[in-house]
């Protein structure tokens, strides 16, 4: 079924095409990405229109494509005006304050005010002026975005300006306009909607492998199903060295994609690395259109019968038939089953059908949602063909988002679902996607929605019944709970408030414990919460046997029932983590029972003035004071730091317990680890109690970057202290020698500690220290030569050894990579068949 409809209306001159779902709702969601698990799916951007704003990638329009600036931005704010959720956000006067007050926040303009009613705007001392009264009409807002427009024409972004901005003044106008809406509505420019759409079909052209980058080389993290990948035989973990002619490593993810992507039927070639191999292997595959599944599904065996588990990826176009199709054949098997796990972990959403057709399958009657726009609408749900009435367990953590979270709060709402992990991200609002010409697409907050309960989770998020926090074995108290918290909904620029709806505090009803997980992630360390899971749903089974009698087929029934496993679950849990962090870390992290009187008890202090100036790279410190003014202790503490900068993380300390009438200082410090170019950097500086925010307690602040003056350091490679072979600057078999790598200082600038890393990417045909090498400081003009020692194994089958280096420096935000390659003399050659069909494995004996 198709499930695109159009509506059509007037603009000025143009009628558009608002390319909508079913029920005329789309739901996207701006997820965090955690930057050691970098994904996208090769032949196309994954989720990219769920990305915040600051993390959506900057590209110029295409001159003379799609409409004319009068016509865009006449075109948009009719839109905008008419389809809106919050129509007194949308007013003229409104529309044009805020506009302003955004490109002003961006740097791009300086306002100021001779009269109440008159906006002066400046930029490179030039000045024009507005006014704007309280009759402003629709046809002055338009003729004075394109008087700012021209304006911002003239006055072209120039070096780290142009970084942030390279379009032109309309378009300007436009972004600034939506940014001030809230961070959902997007103007999205061709590659972007093609991505969209891509996304939300479940197909794309390419290779069909996900992929990640791991030591600054492209990683294959999983082949798809019936891929060109994966019947080249692409396996999981193998290291793509090249594409074509380009080497990855270095090279950022999203360029990497660009060349991986290409129209079905174009051929590309691929040099692959597999762990244990002697050398890469080429492979040649040939692009197609891929189609991905969103949703994995599994049997669990348990002692009653079988666990059927379900990991949705995203909700696109086949999502609920998926899950129907993996469902009915489970049910096929000779065991039965006693339970359901929908995974939705680190889900960002997708389409609103779909994730109503998802929580249909497992629901009677009664209510999915309500939506409610310029109109209010409801889902029901409706009489199931299918009888999938078995106990559920829903999985969630922060990134759980938007159309996941719409499935989490129908079933948990109706009774149907336990929900165990993390809150989730809080994202409580619809958009759809209005088609533009020149393939471009404005995607529009049109509606908020809530749970059957009537409630909003709007910068709240889906409370779990049971709350598992992870805590990570990490060396130092620095991110325990996470590396990239605090950047859900509620953390956004002009996120939706909770206006004309009930909400509930995440914290406020869910059992709660904390469990360890070990600070280097594999992928065979055990799953905390899918283990819970099933064995909560075996109590369930082994209670009340199988099938479950229909009389108690409800979630508050179960938690009764599995109440004794539950604590006890919940109480080791706590015990070895409080002794962990005691003992490792220092920390009281016991507890002793919270009041709601404890937020309002503590003062959290940060001196800090509005905005401050450091140099690129340097540690930001940040002074704070905690006061605990009750009579009794407050406990499980902590105190953070947090950018709303995509590339920027969040650093946090756990305090744990504070005395009664105790005053606590100290420092926060946070590496500037982002280029000057970035322009200035929001932090956030807050107090959290048991992992969730105190409100109230942030202190906001900006840091104007500085560009450092950086060195210009050159290298040389070459091959000495050979030993065991025959030919000079050759590595022959069982030879061992030196790199000599001589680096120069060709600028002005002295360098601070120098230190450099050799990474081998030629397999085990070669050996090579990677430790890394210390230079210390460079002056200008000055040579400096390191030694890195290497040993070729007994057989070679490559004419060369490529290597990466990687030069850091402290001026250096981001650590210098370049590629070189030493000779050497083959003992065996792959062959011709081998290089074409990737059938050579290359494994020493």
């Amino acid at each position: 079924m198709q499930h695109w409809k159009r509506a059509t209306f007037k603009t000025v001159l143009y009628a558009f095409v608002a390319f909508v779902l079913l029920g005329a709702t789309q739901v996207w969601v701006v997820p965090r990405f955690d930057s050691k698990v970098e994904l996208s799916a090769i032949g196309a951007v994954k989720d990219l229109a769920q990305r915040p704003r600051a993390e959506r990638k900057k590209t110029e329009p295409k001159a003379n494509a799609g409409l004319s600036d009068s016509l865009l931005i006449d075109s948009i704010m009719t839109i905008v005006q008419n389809y809106y959720v919050d129509e007194d956000r949308v007013g003229n006067r409104k529309l044009m304050e805020e506009t302003l007050k955004a490109l002003e926040v961006q740097d791009f303009i300086r306002l100021s005010f001779p009269s109440p009613d008159t906006w002066a705007i400046t930029k490179a001392g030039e000045t024009i002026s507005i006014k704007l009264a309280e009759t402003y009409t629709f046809d002055e807002m338009v003729r004075d975005s394109l008087k700012v427009a021209r304006f911002l024409d003239r006055h072209p972004a120039a070096g780290s300006e142009k970084k942030k901005n390279s379009k032109n003044g309309a378009h300007m106008i436009v972004d600034a306009m939506l940014a001030g809406l809230d961070p959902h509505s997007n103007l999205l420019d061709s590659e972007e909607y093609r991505d969209l759409r891509q996304g939300t079909e479940g197909s794309f052209g390419g290779l069909g492998v996900v992929v990640g980058m791991q030591d600054d080389v492209l990683t294959v993290v999983k082949p798809l199903p019936k891929s060109p990948a994966s019947r080249a035989g692409v396996a999981k973990l193998d290291r793509i060295m090249q594409i074509d002619e380009k080497n990855t490593f270095g090279t950022t993810l999203d360029d990497l994609i660009q060349y991986m992507r290409g129209e079905p039927g174009t051929k590309v070639r691929l040099s692959l690395l597999r762990d244990g191999d002697l050398a890469p292997r080429s492979v040649q595959l040939t692009r197609e259109i891929i189609q991905v599944d969103s949703v994995e599904a599994k049997i669990i065996p348990s002692p009653k019968g079988n666990v059927f588990y379900a990991f949705i990826d995203s909700f696109s176009s086949r999502t609920a038939a998926e899950l129907r199709e993996a469902l009915i054949k489970a049910q096929q098997s000779k065991s039965p089953i006693i339970g359901v796990v929908l995974d939705m972990r680190s889900n960002p959403g997708g389409l609103l059908d779909q994730a109503v057709k998802v929580a249909d399958l497992f629901l009677d009657e009664g209510k999915i949602l309500t939506t409610q726009g310029r109109s209010r609408e409801f889902d029901m749900a409706k009489k199931n063909l299918y009888h999938f009435d078995y106990p559920i367990a829903i999985l969630t953590n922060g990134d759980t988002a938007s159309a996941s979270e719409i499935v989490a709060g129908a079933l948990k709402d109706q009774g149907r679902a336990v929900v165990i992990g993390e809150p989730s991200f809080g994202k409580g609002s619809v958009q759809t996607v209005f088609e533009l010409p020149g393939e471009q697409a404005l995607k529009l907050t049109i509606a908020r929605y809530f749970t059957p309960k009537g409630i909003s989770i709007q910068n709240i998020g889906i409370s779990p019944d049971i709350w598992l926090q992870p805590i990570s074995k990490n060396k130092t108290n620095l991110n325990l709970l996470g590396d990239y918290r605090y950047k859900s909904e509620r953390f956004l620029d002009h996120s939706l408030d909770q206006e004309k709806a009930k909400t509930v505090m995440s914290a406020s009803r869910s059992q709660k414990a904390y469990y360890l997980v070990p600070s280097e992630k594999k992928d065979t360390d055990p799953d905390v919460p899918l283990l819970f899971a099933t064995k909560f749903l075996g109590e369930l089974a082994k209670r009340d046997g199988v099938p479950f009698p229909p009389e108690r087929l409800r979630s508050s029934y179960w938690k009764a029932s599995a109440d004794a496993f539950v604590k006890k679950s919940l109480l080791d849990f706590d015990k070895s983590t409080t002794e962990w962090l005691a003992r490792d870390q220092k920390v009281n992290w016991a507890e002793a029972g919270e009041s709601a009187d404890d937020d309002k008890n503590l003062q959290f202090t940060v001196q800090m003035p509005k905005r401050l100036s450091m140099q690129e790279g340097k540690t930001l410190e940040v002074p704070y004071q905690l006061k605990n003014v009750s009579k009794k202790p407050i406990y499980r503490l902590s105190v953070y730091l947090s950018s709303i900068q995509s590339s920027l993380g969040t650093n946090e300390m756990l305090i744990g317990k504070i005395e009664a009438g105790q005053t606590l200082n100290g420092t926060m410090k946070f590496d500037m680890k982002v280029s000057a170019k970035e322009g200035s950097v929001r932090m956030r500086a807050g107090l959290a109690r048991s992992g969730w925010p105190v409100p109230n307690r942030e202190k906001e602040f900006y840091v104007e970057l500085t560009e450092t003056k950086k060195p210009d350091i050159s290298m040389s490679m070459a091959l000495v202290s050979e030993e065991g072979g025959s030919q000079v600057g050759i590595l022959e078999p069982s030879e061992s020698a030196k790199i000599r790598v001589t680096l120069r200082n060709n600028s002005n600038v002295l360098a601070h500690k120098v230190e450099l890393k050799l990474v081998s990417l030629a397999g085990k045909q070669i050996a090579v220290d990677t430790k890394g090498v210390v230079l210390g400081d460079m002056k200008p003009g000055e040579v400096k030569v390191a030694l890195v020692p290497v040993k070729s194994g007994t057989s070679i089958v490559t004419n060369e050894f490529k290597f990466g280096a990687l030069v850091e420096t402290e001026e250096f935000v981001i650590p210098t990579k370049m590629h070189f390659a030493l000779p050497s003399s083959p003992k065996a050659r792959m062959s011709k068949s081998d290089v074409l069909t990737g059938t050579g494995p290359w494994k020493e004996n």
